[in-house]
């Protein structure tokens, strides 16, 4: 194996063999009647995330000491405070100890469970009251709570599937075609199409090897937001308390399926647009430009940037110039030495490590900006989801953004020496074969960068 491999390996197993503790992402920060309250007889339930959750589910039951089941209205939201959800008490509750169990899932699609106990006090007027058995339960608001719900820690939030090795992994492969289709799009615009010098006939090999390889990442992309969905919905059904859900349900009844409908109808256009771009017909890059400026949104509505309660159009434009700036570095490297340096150096003649020269030469400088981006955008989300400087390595979320930071941190260093030791020998074969070996690290510790953020992506900030 080469060294460049055993990197790459080295990384996925530190990565999997060093696992995070994942939580849920929708936390219970409070709720009325308060957790271990006594109070008179509620006529509303109310309860605030941390994220914005989705309405249609999002649920509760209500219980008493002997497993009665307590009828409540459908959930309503707030307005002025999207983190808020209430739900109607039906009639009056009789003294005694009770249990909410709540299920929801945010809006990056992560689901989150827990309850909490209260007690009523024997009040005037909470004689009346209407129960149901746990076999008569019907409806979202009413389905059975939890065994063992009834505990009297309050938020008992349970562990959920959106950390797991399938889900994670699926998110990378969506994450990782997403950046090889922009990257494509920007080899093409940013790479192929200044870099005269080498030659119309090579120009034209280029475009039509990168309209191949879009090809193929759009449907990488299709495929791997079909499986999130397939995945979420499953992960839904299984959830306790929460009605099962079709892949249907999930994509068109929820903002996370929003975008990754958005994102597999972007993905099939540029599919269709790369396939007619390999016979050149005018206007086929430019569409496929538009559909990958779409691809590039689509992370930030289907993850945390779109569930932040704070700065959430800030955070959105952040990951969305984030998704951008890695595509135009590591997607946009993966083109250069994946399509343009074999075909100069198998087409090129006698002139090939001058036009080698050109061609990195060309993309040095959108690396460069690039990988700029990366970082400053990197930084806000990073000032955004952290309270602390200490949550890197206190919190769950934060030990996996560092190992991220540090895989990251190499990847920068071997770019900059690319482009300070070996950019300047690339006119000799020597310049080129270290540089097609530099790049091969540099692009292995890409691919354990996405990885890790499709990890990342499953874990409560």
């Amino acid at each position: 194996m080469s060294k460049s491999g055993r990197l790459c390996l080295a990384g996925i197993l530190a990565l999997l063999l060093c696992p995070a503790a994942a939580w849920a992402h929708a936390h219970l920060k409070r709720s009325e009647p308060a957790s271990g309250a006594r109070v008179g007889s509620p006529q509303i339930i109310r309860l605030w995330f941390s994220e914005r959750p989705e309405i249609a589910l999002t649920g509760v039951t209500l219980t008493n000491q002997s497993g009665n089941i307590f009828s409540v209205g459908p959930p309503q939201v707030n307005a002025a405070d999207p983190l808020e959800v209430s739900f109607r008490v039906s009639a009056s509750l009789p003294a005694g100890k009770y249990m909410v169990a709540w299920r929801t899932v945010s809006s990056d699609g992560h689901p989150s469970r827990g309850s909490f106990p209260f007690i009523i006090l024997n009040t005037p007027g909470t004689a009346a009251y209407e129960s149901l058995s746990p076999s008569r339960a019907t409806g979202t608001a009413t389905q059975p709570a939890d065994s063992g719900s009834a505990s009297n820690r309050a938020d008992t939030e349970q562990l959920d599937g959106s950390a797991s090795v399938s889900n994670s992994l699926t998110r990378a492969l969506s994450f990782g075609g997403i950046l090889l289709l922009i990257g494509v799009i920007v080899f093409n615009l940013l790479v192929v199409a200044r870099s005269d010098r080498i030659g119309s006939e090579l120009v034209w090999r280029m475009e039509s090897r990168a309209a191949v390889v879009g090809i193929a990442a759009s449907i990488l992309v299709i495929s791997a937001g079909f499986g999130r969905i397939y995945l979420e919905s499953k992960m839904m059904s299984a959830m306790p308390g929460m009605q099962a859900m079709s892949m249907t349900d999930m994509a068109m009844h929820t903002r996370w399926g929003f975008a990754l409908r958005l994102e597999i109808i972007a993905a099939f256009l540029a599919l269709i647009s790369f396939a007619v771009a390999i016979p050149r017909v005018r206007g086929a890059w430019l569409i496929a430009s538009l559909a990958a400026v779409i691809l590039a949104f689509t992370p930030a509505l289907a993850g945390h940037a779109a569930a932040t309660p704070r700065f959430t159009s800030m955070m959105i434009a952040t990951d969305f110039l984030h998704v951008l700036g890695a595509s135009s570095w590591l997607g946009n490297l993966a083109c250069v030495m994946l399509i343009g340096v074999p075909i100069v150096l198998r087409n090129g003649g006698d002139g090939r490590w001058q036009s080698v020269a050109t061609l990195v030469n060309t993309f040095s400088p959108v690396a460069l900006g690039s990988a700029t981006v990366v970082v400053l955008s990197g930084v806000i989300a990073s000032w955004v989801h952290l309270e602390h400087l200490s949550d890197l390595w206190t919190t769950a979320y934060g030990q996996m953004l560092f190992r991220k930071l540090i895989f990251f941190a190499i990847t920068l260093a071997i770019g900059a020496y690319n482009f300070r030791m070996v950019q300047p020998q690339l006119l000799k074969e020597e310049g080129a074969v270290r540089l097609r070996r530099s790049a091969a690290v540099e692009l292995s510790l890409g691919v354990v960068i996405i990885l890790i953020t499709g990890f990342l992506t499953g874990i409560s900030p």
